[in-house]
């Protein structure tokens, strides 16, 4: 006999079927569809194991996936059974603090499956599916019950099991060089977010939620075209209950999309802890010289040209590696109360940097109330480890620090956003980035920028750190470009440069910096390739902005279909064809039917800043 879980036709949630009797709950099925239908996620027990399948517009993406937990000494059982299930609708939208819209919306639909174990001690399993339009996920939680005193996974066994010998544009570490090759040539192991190309879709696998008492997600080949979650390093241990972090699978037409979907990790990750957000401020920043005068010659030229932070690097309170570099001292080129007097007396902000080492080191609450006291606006954390659940305990727990006494974070090195951002929006970007520290001919040429901003900026914010003046710059319209195509709320640029090299000297395009914001009213990926090109627009207020990289020569084509209604005057910042660190100047009249051409040569870009035109109606 049939059976089906009744549910209102909205809200197309889950229907459990369970099979004739000889076949018993081993034959179970929920299925999860998302709000527009799109996307759909499917839990069956075979022969009492947890499997999942994922599709895409009717079109199979993931075919029966293993689901299991290894737990240190007595674990589950082999063979589970559907004792309930939990459904949940929600149709919502949210404000971030900072964004790259001004709201993102929310809807999904939900059922947890409530399993306990067919035999022996019988002790519950719950596993979550939820269906977004943007994609799926799915996390285990053992909750407290008797027969379990203390947990210790070994580890998180979570199979994608995919249909095809796909392309994977694969890492393995946050800030390496991207390769492109098939999923059974994919060496052992990769890091998330994983995008994958079949060939008529784009996917992304990624992790989505807190990983305070949790380790970092890895990504191993395991078996025919089939990949399997691992730890970066050791186990995962909590007392009597535990919740997993959310992995996710992301589906889309164009890779754009998923990018443009990147919030998709703040809707599951929890709401913000903070309950004040008025002191989080974001903004452009340059890094000053270890010299007070240095920074007053930043602090200058920020004030005048819309830039909101002065930022102090590795090295302002001694050796950067050594043990002993005391993160409460000042060498004696800076005049730390003096930098700050200035800067506050011009509306600039401080940003400080400090590593793993001194956090570690010293008391870390005495050390964020001191800056505090000093003036100091935010902190850059460095050497961020990035492997074991005590990396990530450690590296929240300096999150929370640094809320508590009113401090913006910027996390450098090996960390990437899985949607906590949402939860501590103080937390304004991270690297987890080949940028532009590393030169073009070493491992970052533009065949690997765009393809880091489609793979990498799948988990959001991205601090690339542009350059403009320093010898590594080969376009400059690239650059300024930029600041739009990576998203980051905190925005570094000019990361090699310093303000003496702009003394005397005029560079009227760099206006597109000053006018240009680091967060949005709205957000789009107008066109683009991976490894190839790419346009993103972004709306602040009434004005877009636009940036355009390509790697190999080409004319192309920018509809402004985005634009509202109205006369606009874009001013387009291009190559200039004699010379590539040369930006031309040239504004034009536009309308929503418009399209622009951009003439780049290999490896450079164009910005356009588009305004509204003054009485237009007149």
């Amino acid at each position: 006999m049939t059976s089906i879980l009744k549910l209102p036709p909205f809200l197309i949630l889950c229907s459990l079927m369970l099979t004739t009797p000889d076949r018993g709950v081993s034959a179970a099925e929920v299925k999860v569809t998302s709000p527009s239908g799109n996307h759909a996620i499917q839990f069956s027990l075979l022969e009492g194991v947890p499997h999942y399948s994922v599709s895409y517009q009717g079109t199979a993406i993931l075919s029966d996936s293993g689901l299991s937990l290894d737990l240190d000494g007595e674990g589950f059982s082999d063979r589970f059974v559907v004792e309930n299930t939990q459904t949940k609708s929600q149709n919502d939208s949210w404000v971030p603090v900072v964004g790259s819209r001004s709201s993102y919306p929310d809807a999904y639909n939900e059922c947890v499956v409530q399993l306990r174990e067919a035999s022996g001690k019988k002790r519950r399993l719950d596993l979550t599916f939820r269906a977004y339009d943007e994609g799926v996920a799915f996390r285990y939680m053992i909750p407290a019950q008797e027969g379990i005193a203390k947990i210790k996974l070994r580890s998180e066994d979570s199979r994608f099991q995919f249909t095809d010998d796909h392309l994977v544009y694969w890492d393995d570490y946050p800030q390496a060089e991207y390769s492109k090759v098939r999923l059974s040539e994919m060496p052992d192991q990769a890091i998330r977010p994983l995008l994958l190309e079949t060939g008529s879709h784009f996917v992304a696998i990624a992790e989505a939620g807190s990983l305070e008492h949790y380790a970092p997600m890895m990504l191993n080949r395991s078996g025919e075209l089939q990949l399997v979650t691992r730890f970066r390093s050791g186990t995962v241990s909590a007392t009597d209950s535990l919740t997993t972090p959310w992995r996710v699978v992301m589906v889309a037409d164009h890779p754009g999309t998923l990018v443009e979907h990147h919030y998709l990790l703040q809707n599951l990750s929890e709401p913000s802890a903070l309950d004040d957000t008025s002191w989080i401020k974001p903004g452009k920043v340059w890094r000053s010289n270890l010299a007070t005068d240095a920074a007053k010659a930043i602090i200058d030229y920020a004030a005048a040209n819309n830039y909101q932070y002065v930022h102090y690097d590795a090295g302002w309170y001694g050796p950067e590696r050594a043990a002993d570099s005391n993160p409460l001292t000042v060498i004696d080129s800076i005049d730390m109360p003096e930098t700050i007097r200035y800067a506050d007396e011009h509306g600039i902000g401080l940003i400080c940097y400090i590593n793993k080492i001194a956090m570690s080191r010293y008391d870390l609450d005495k050390t964020f109330r001191t800056y505090h006291q000093w003036g100091i606006r935010g902190v850059k954390f460095g050497f961020v480890d990035w492997r074991s659940q005590s990396d990530m305990e450690f590296l929240f727990a300096s999150i929370k620090t640094a809320a508590k006494y009113n401090l913006v974070v910027d996390i450098h090195d090996n960390f990437r956003l899985t949607g906590i951002e949402r939860t501590y929006p103080h937390v304004l970007t991270v690297e987890g980035i080949l940028g532009n520290e590393e030169l073009p001919e070493r491992g970052n040429p533009p065949k690997n920028v765009l393809t880091t901003s489609f793979a990498r900026m799948i988990a959001g914010a991205g601090d690339y750190t542009p350059c403009y003046l320093n010898g590594r710059v080969v376009s400059r319209s690239f650059q300024l470009a930029l600041g739009v195509v990576f998203y980051s709320p905190l925005q570094y640029l000019h990361w090699y440069d310093q303000a003496d090299r702009y003394a005397g000297r005029s560079y009227p395009e760099l206006e597109f910096w000053k006018e240009m914001p680091t967060t949005w009213d709205d957000s789009k990926v107008v066109n683009g390739s991976i490894g190839s090109h790419m346009t993103v627009a972004r709306k602040k207020g009434e004005r877009w902005f636009v940036g355009t990289i390509v790697n190999e020569p080409r004319s192309l084509d920018i509809p402004l279909d985005f634009l509202g209604p109205g006369e606009f005057t874009a001013k387009i910042y291009a190559e200039n064809p004699e010379d590539k660190k040369l930006v031309t100047i040239e504004s034009r009249a536009v309308t929503s039917s418009s399209s622009l051409t951009a003439t780049m040569s290999s490896g450079s870009g164009c910005a356009i800043m588009i305004s509204p035109t003054p009485n237009a109606t007149e």
